[in-house]
């Protein structure tokens, strides 16, 4: 795969309220860990959309990763000024990213008009991307709920690639890093 969607959880949906906490520690450990796989294996772009939480998360790591590795990152956001709503910590947070970005566009050429644009832009990103790697456990529902319906429908009719992450494949990477470093 040349090109990966990376999207999941919103921080709130994991009752993480600040990008200090530890958990977002280790939800990038284990980012970095997956998007180095596919380094290895001939990924050159990781896409997001540029929502807070799992995807500005795999925008650091890739960012990161940038230092090692021939890797680049691109932001598609679903309209214009997607961020104005934010808070300044998180606005601010944002365009740090964008900054350091190697491709950054909207889908739509317009501020908010409805939730088509979002739908647009998932479809969007489905037709130029080769898979998509989702953080989203059927147990702990969230927003990614209704992209992953619509990645499922899409992979069933064309070659596409889905790797999803649960809450159970995370807790088992905690684990083994923690037994790791303890030593």
């Amino acid at each position: 795969m040349k090109s990966i969607y990376i999207t999941g959880y919103k921080p709130y949906e994991l009752n993480i309220f600040n990008n200090k906490q530890q958990e977002v520690k280790y939800i990038k450990l284990y980012l970095q860990q997956r998007i180095k796989e596919y380094i290895e294996e001939g990924l050159e772009w990781v896409i997001i959309e540029g929502q807070l939480g799992v995807e500005l998360w795999a925008a650091e790591v890739v960012i990161r990763l940038k230092k090692h590795y021939d890797i680049k990152l691109s932001i598609i956001t679903p309209f214009l000024e997607h961020f104005s709503k934010w808070n300044e910590e998180n606005q601010l947070y944002y365009s740090q990213i964008c900054a350091r970005a190697d491709f950054v566009t909207s889908a739509h050429d317009s501020t908010y008009q409805g939730g088509h644009q979002f739908r647009n832009t998932d479809q969007f990103v489905l037709d130029n991307t080769e898979g998509t790697l989702l953080f989203y456990d059927e147990e702990y529902e969230g927003s990614a709920k209704y992209f992953k319906k619509t990645l499922v429908d899409f992979a069933s009719k064309n070659q596409y690639n889905i790797d999803i992450i649960t809450m159970q494949d995370l807790s088992d990477f905690v684990n083994n890093y923690i037994e790791e470093h303890s030593e």
